[in-house]
């Protein structure tokens, strides 16, 4: 049978209480302080990369806040320019407008002036003409300046020239005048 020394026992209890104080003193106290440590490390490092998350996203939302600012302004100048070339096109139409209606208007003006005096010409050789006839009928000269007043009141009260008195423009001499003969 087996037999238990007693004493051999003892010895191997102290021998790993020893042991045991010994591994406890040297091993298990750096392992832990060195587990507690990398356990301190890694729970700082979580709360600086907790913080820079918060920090980048709040970098990041100030990025979308100017982007949508910037997005916002490019808008608005561009409705700006947009306004502005109307308004200068605007601008441009009714000048170009004004300028035709001006032109427009000169142009009538000098026509009115142009038919004003075409009128009084072929009145003038009217009344030329009508005296060199009366003159022949008549079988005397005419081109006194009694006879040239009656037949300018006579055109005068026939066909008045539009706004013109008779005989603004003096009226062309007859043949006889000149020195011609008929």
């Amino acid at each position: 049978m087996l037999q238990i020394s007693w004493s051999g026992l003892l010895w191997t209890v102290i021998n790993l209480l020893v042991f045991y104080l010994l591994l406890k003193k040297f091993l298990w106290q750096p392992v832990t302080d060195k587990i507690e440590s990398r356990q301190k490390e890694i729970r700082q490092n979580l709360a600086i990369a907790e913080e820079q998350k918060m920090q980048t996203a709040k970098v990041k939302a100030d990025y979308d806040a100017r982007l949508a600012q910037a997005e916002e302004e490019s808008q608005g100048l561009l409705r700006q320019a947009e306004n502005r070339g109307r308004r200068e096109y605007q601008a441009i139409l009714a000048s170009a407008q004004a300028a035709a209606e001006a032109l427009a208007g000169e142009t009538r003006r000098q026509l009115e002036a142009d038919r004003t005096a075409m009128l009084a010409e072929v009145r003038k050789e009217v009344a030329g003409l009508a005296m060199l006839a009366a003159s022949q009928v008549a079988g005397r000269q005419l081109g006194g300046s009694d006879d040239r007043a009656l037949l300018e009141e006579f055109l005068a009260k026939e066909h008045p020239a539009e706004g013109l008195p008779a005989g603004q423009y003096p009226p062309k001499p007859l043949p006889s005048e000149a020195g011609g003969s008929l």
